[in-house]
């Protein structure tokens, strides 16, 4: 098989580094002869991991672009030009599949484009499924219709667990869709670095002093970084001996860092760290981790910090509740149930959990799934990709409201 794998984002994040593990699966794949990976030249971090790939591997070919989708955003005459002369390379390439990645249904089209002028199948990997507006206005309406165009455009789809692909399936009743659940390193499972030394090495207080971490993007409109700023400025007594820190960059970070300056309780209790390589010590630094966004994928942050054995206190959303139990949950839009859950989180007992997570996000079932993905229908191997995941025997023992159901 020669699969063609495609990103145009000019950015680094969750999704792209997950794009980077399913390429390393890809790559053991015995069923694939050549790998292409299309690659915006001016994402420096993404190109230097993919060259370096073809560097190792010789089935592997790095395709430079010259664009990335945020430089042709808006721009129909540039995305129709590049989505042809694409198609024209897939064509040459005799490519059988080209594996896309779309943060959301309206990335990547380019590539999407592309593969219906060369009429190779195209596979989205899509983390992030639209629900229908409501009472939207008539631009809205029309945004949805176009949207709906585009779910029909992939014969298949790969997302990252059983409740996005139930709204793939109703987008999009004819296309194969696949799960491919996301893996994490082993150093956070296994590491053997203490709470204390994780403090002392990132110069955090080791005093009693609560400390909650949020990790990931600073963008309101998903993270929510602006609602955990609320809480604490309308409950500064829960937060009085605790001390909140920010892990990441983003679009709203200069909007953070005015807020948290010119607010006497954030500027008291936050503090923003910046982006970090290594994110592992600051989770094990803290007591509790919180993730109150508007929507997600699968966040790895989730998995990354209850592989460590932290607690990590998550909005009700995107079908979350299939990972985590009560307790570790908050209605999304809840200020009060989201501060109560970051405080009771640190007695959370966490080592059931945590044993449930190093089985089912393990690197030998990622790279079985990713494998069969990409392969046909009729030569899956008892479609290990699309087999539905239980919630964990750990969740039935919380009822939705966190009460234990049994002892532990």
């Amino acid at each position: 098989m020669k699969l063609g794998i495609y990103c145009d984002s000019a950015v680094n994040g969750g999704h792209e580094e997950m794009f980077k593990r399913y390429m390393h699966a890809l790559v053991a794949s015995s069923s694939i002869d050549t790998l292409y990976i299309f690659i915006p030249k001016d994402n420096d971090a993404l190109y230097s991991f993919v060259d370096e790939l073809a560097r190792a591997h010789p089935k592997v070919r790095a395709v430079a672009l010259s664009y990335t989708a945020e430089s042709i955003t808006g721009n129909a005459v540039a995305l129709l030009r590049i989505a042809r002369a694409t198609a024209a390379t897939l064509r040459s390439l005799g490519l059988t599949k080209l594996l896309i990645a779309q943060g959301t249904i309206a990335s990547g089209l380019a590539g999407l484009f592309a593969t219906r002028f060369a009429g190779i199948t195209a596979v989205s990997y899509l983390p992030l499924v639209d629900d229908a507006p409501d009472n939207a206005g008539a631009a809205g309406k029309i945004k949805w219709m176009l949207k709906r165009v585009l779910y029909r455009m992939p014969q298949e789809f790969v997302t990252l667990n059983e409740h996005l692909r139930g709204k793939l399936r109703a987008l999009s009743p004819k296309a194969r869709t696949m799960v491919l659940e996301n893996y994490v390193d082993d150093r956070f499972s296994r590491s053997t670095l203490s709470k204390a030394d994780a403090r002392a090495a990132l110069g955090l207080p080791d005093d009693g002093t609560t400390i909650v971490t949020h990790v990931g993007r600073i963008r309101f409109m998903q993270k929510r970084q602006d609602f955990l700023m609320d809480a604490i400025e309308r409950h500064p007594e829960a937060f009085a001996h605790t001390l909140v820190l920010i892990v990441g960059e983003g679009p709203d970070e200069a909007l953070l860092k005015a807020r948290i300056d010119a607010s006497p309780v954030l500027s008291c209790h936050v503090r923003m760290t910046g982006p970090q390589r290594n994110v592992l010590p600051y989770i094990v630094a803290s007591d509790a981790l919180v993730l109150p966004s508007a929507y997600e994928g699968m966040p790895l942050v989730m998995i990354e910090a209850v592989l460590a054995g932290r607690p990590i206190v998550v909005s009700r959303v995107s079908g979350l509740e299939a990972y985590l139990p009560g307790a570790l949950l908050f209605p999304a839009d809840d200020a009060a149930a989201f501060v109560d859950r970051i405080f009771t989180a640190p007695s959370f007992p966490m080592d059931d959990l945590t044993r449930s997570f190093r089985r089912r996000f393990s690197r030998e079932v990622f790279d079985a799934q990713a494998q069969n993905s990409v392969m046909p229908a009729s030569a899956s191997r008892a479609e290990p990709a699309q087999a539905s995941h239980k919630p964990s025997d750990v969740l039935a023992k919380y009822s939705t409201d966190g009460n234990p159901r049994n002892r532990w």
